[in-house]
């Protein structure tokens, strides 16, 4: 995700670069409009058409899109759920070892909910991102080291506890492979030209009218620009306005700390 533009990049200066570009499409249209006079009477009647058929489509887009952005920001909050839940069955398991063995994995499980937390704003995100998937991968390595050789002298007892750590460490891959998916930014792409499509042609309808409408035209930008802005901030789940919320670590992080 680092990597791409979009994803990237200010969404202040996403959101402002095509505002921007949606006044120009509207001004490009009322003024070609205005050279072609001679024409209004003929094309205003297919060009009105042709400006609710491109809306229509435009809507569409925006609503799928808007759906897809959903379903993935709901995907990462329920596995983050699910992994409090792992980590906290996994050191609930613990118990079931002798107290020396036990304890050693417990400790590594409530380190390793500290590294599952995300990091803060401060810094470069991704960095810390790198260094928190390193130090969770060699806790992962540490606590299923201990689990199995333990499980080597009493595979009966450990056998529920090794069922957890596995889950806990497919939660880690089944988290990162969700925090990387996202809507592809061709699909954002297509949207933002027939949003500019859009634009030109209804201010090419208002060109052949022969009054400039700006009130409809900047409420239809910014409409379009609020839509995409959102579909955006939803598909960044570590930055922007809309997070996925980390409260079931946060609560089992309070808890396995507790006395």
């Amino acid at each position: 995700m680092n990597g791409e533009i979009l994803y990237g990049a200010s969404e202040w200066l996403l959101a402002l670069v095509f505002l921007a570009l949606m006044a120009a499409a509207s001004e490009a249209g009322f003024r070609l409009a205005e050279r072609d006079k001679h024409t209004r009477d003929i094309t205003k009647s297919p060009i009105s058409a042709i400006e609710g058929g491109i809306l229509g489509v435009l809507g569409l887009l925006l609503g799928f899109t808007m759906s897809m952005a959903v379903a993935r920001f709901e995907a990462r909050k329920q596995l983050v759920l699910e992994e409090a839940n792992a980590i906290g069955t996994a050191h609930l398991r613990t118990r079931m070892l002798p107290a020396a063995e036990g304890k050693e994995i417990a400790d590594l499980l409530r380190a390793y909910t500290d590294v599952r937390i995300p990091p803060g704003e401060h810094g470069d995100i991704y960095k810390q991102i790198a260094g928190a998937r390193k130090e969770s991968a060699r806790l992962q390595e540490a606590f299923w080291q201990r689990a199995v050789a333990y499980g080597q002298k009493e595979p009966f007892r450990a056998s529920l506890l090794l069922q957890a750590l596995n889950e806990v460490i497919d939660l880690d891959a089944a988290r990162w492979m969700a925090f990387q998916n996202h809507v592809p930014e061709a699909v954002i792409f297509v949207i933002a030209l027939v949003g500019l499509l859009a634009a030109l042609v209804v201010g090419y309808t208002f060109g052949l009218g022969g009054l400039r409408h700006p009130f409809s035209m900047c409420a239809l930008s910014l409409a379009i620009t609020l839509v995409l802005t959102v579909i955006i901030d939803l598909d960044r789940p570590r930055e922007g306005f809309i997070r996925v919320s980390q409260q079931p670590m946060v609560d089992l992080q309070k808890l396995l700390h507790s006395p």
